[in-house]
């Protein structure tokens, strides 16, 4: 008896082959897959401790929330008035938006209108420039007799103390030749310097300190001009400064006088010489007092 080829039975077989290979297959990854679970197991216990702890921080932070909503919804409440409020204000704003247009088309009306004006107001402004530069041609003509104005003027106002000096100096000396003849304070006018006795001046010798520059620059003249000027500070009591000058030289100076005071029974005064001279300024201080004799001395 024959048996009959079968392509079905050939691919039964063929599949329970490749079934067995496959549970063989399978099976060797049992030990594998069994591991894996036994490696897994410890930690599912640690899982579901995390998993409860955040089941227990979900629930705290729902119990926050369900308090946090009532002030969230109290805080929305106060806001709504508000929102409503700016809305109202935006539609007032839409409702004045169309006579804001209407100035701004004003606006642009009345700058045409300077842009049209604007070439003969830039005429006019041609016109002052013109005019402004025609007054400083004027100007810079007279800038020059200006300046020798003003230097002459300074020296007008250089010269005046010096006018008014020699001016109270002449008063002063015509009241002192009434007053003071008797004690040989003689005075006469020689080329406007007045010469005094010996007993009068030699008091008033160490008047410049010899260690100072007006010592080594001042002259001899200078000198005597200042001792006369003293003289007539010291004998008004109303005056409390008075100017000298020397032409000769071009020195000159000013010396002031303060409050009479008293000192072992001799009347004083102290006076402050501020001397020019070769381009330079000196003060010097000196202490005068009056002796019984009516002689002023430097002390």
């Amino acid at each position: 008896m024959k048996t009959k080829f079968s392509y079905s039975q050939v691919l039964l077989s063929g599949a329970i082959g490749y079934l067995a290979y496959a549970l063989l297959s399978f099976t060797k990854e049992i030990p594998e897959f069994i591991d894996a679970v036994d490696r897994t197991t410890p930690h599912i216990s640690t899982i579901i401790n995390e998993i409860e702890l955040v089941r227990i921080e979900v629930g705290k932070v729902r119990v926050l929330v369900d308090k946090q909503i009532p002030a969230i919804l109290m805080q929305v409440d106060k806001a709504l008035p508000i929102a409503e409020q700016g809305l109202a204000q935006s539609e007032q704003y839409a409702k004045q938006l169309p006579q804001l247009w209407q100035h701004l088309d004003k606006i642009e009306t009345q700058i045409q209108l300077l842009q049209e004006h604007l070439p003969s107001v830039l005429q006019r402004v041609d016109a002052v420039i013109e005019t402004t530069n025609a007054t400083t041609v004027e100007v810079s003509k007279w800038r020059p007799h200006s300046t020798q104005y003003l230097t002459e003027i300074k020296h007008s106002r250089q010269d005046i103390p010096r006018y008014l000096t020699r001016t109270e100096a002449i008063i002063i000396d015509a009241k002192t030749i009434g007053k003071e003849a008797s004690s040989g304070l003689v005075s006469g006018f020689v080329k406007g310097v007045i010469s005094l006795p010996f007993d009068v001046v030699s008091g008033l010798t160490d008047i410049v300190d010899v260690k100072s520059l007006s010592a080594k620059y001042l002259t001899a003249k200078d000198i005597t001009i200042m001792q006369e000027q003293v003289l007539f500070l010291l004998t008004d009591e109303n005056k409390q400064q008075i100017f000298w000058n020397n032409n000769d030289s071009g020195n000159r100076g000013k010396i002031s006088k303060k409050s009479r005071f008293m000192k072992n029974g001799l009347t004083c005064h102290k006076l402050i010489f501020v001397n020019h001279f070769k381009d330079q300024l000196e003060t010097l201080n000196e202490l005068m007092c009056q002796d019984k004799q009516g002689l002023w001395q430097v002390m």
